[in-house]
């Protein structure tokens, strides 16, 4: 059983995003109990320094089984990164398994992007509105959540602009609005340690919506700071792709960018950035230097 001191904490998904979560839990201060829960498929290949971490496979959508499993393991705090198109059927059964267990304080469900809340409401019919969903569905069984927006995956962007097919920026539109950029090991880093610090029950978590950012720039900023040539997409025109699948949701992601969505303080009800609010999380990581273009 864990000592009044640690948290026992369950982490569903162990992919990249999962793995800097992780390697921040393994590595806190506080030392908490942590367990990863992975499909009974999955191969678990985790990197040498993860090793060490407690995989646990499991149905995600065997509501009796999660239960039996968070109430063994003591669980207080679930986080969930799984992918699409996972994001409704398991995270029901997840949520429904942690308010039956009784021991589940907290949920954090998978959103790890861009601002969701207003979407259903909006009538959005898009990846943002099925997010908005999830949470609206842990406010209905009254199981405290939160929520964590962090832009853009910094070492995305090479592939969002097409550096990765021919070295150049290419963008559709004018690529002069800002948006957020954040890297992964910081929003690992961001997520241990607010879920090992802070109290379970403090309203900075408590349904909350953490909005963090690494840095704030422009796509035409950021092709000035990784040195490389911009080409002007009309909106017409396709963005240079590997795949044909990777076209539309390139297109739709530019699209969020040009018209300020892609910031962490975007308010999708009032389609307006809130004044001060990206980034403003960054401070319950107090004296936390965050990762920049540059030095990613």
């Amino acid at each position: 059983m864990p000592t009044s001191l640690q948290r026992s904490i369950a982490l569903v998904g162990a992919g990249s995003l999962g793995q800097h979560i992780l390697r921040a839990l393994l590595t806190s201060p506080s030392h908490p109990n942590v367990v990863v829960l992975t499909r009974p498929e999955s191969k678990n290949d985790l990197p040498s320094d993860l090793s060490s971490a407690t995989i646990i496979p499991v149905d995600y959508t065997n509501v009796a089984a999660l239960t039996t499993l968070f109430k063994e393991h003591s669980i207080e705090v679930v986080i969930s990164v799984v992918p699409p198109p996972a994001y409704t059927t398991v995270q029901h059964a997840l949520a429904d398994a942690a308010k039956a267990s009784g021991t589940v304080k907290l949920f954090v469900p998978s959103e790890w992007g861009l601002p969701t809340e207003g979407a259903k409401e909006k009538g959005e019919e898009n990846l943002f509105a099925v997010k908005d969903e999830v949470a609206e569905y842990l406010k209905s069984i009254e199981l405290p959540y939160t929520r964590f927006y962090t832009g853009m995956f910094m070492a995305y962007v090479p592939w969002l602009v097409g550096i990765d097919v021919d070295g150049r920026v290419h963008i559709q539109g004018k690529g002069e609005t800002p948006f957020t950029l954040t890297s992964q090991e910081d929003i690992g880093g961001f997520v241990g340690h607010v879920l090992t610090s802070l109290a379970l029950t403090s309203p900075e978590l408590v349904n909350a919506s953490l909005r963090i950012q690494g840095q704030r720039l422009t796509l035409r900023e950021y092709a000035q700071i990784v040195n490389k040539p911009v080409v002007t997409v009309a909106q017409d025109e396709s963005l240079p792709v590997k795949t044909e699948g990777e076209k539309a949701f390139k297109t739709f992601l530019q699209n969020q960018v040009e018209s300020g969505k892609a910031s962490t303080g975007w308010d999708r009800k009032t389609e307006k950035e809130i004044d001060g609010a990206a980034g403003s999380a960054n401070k319950l990581w107090e004296g936390h230097v965050w990762q920049t273009v540059k030095n990613n």
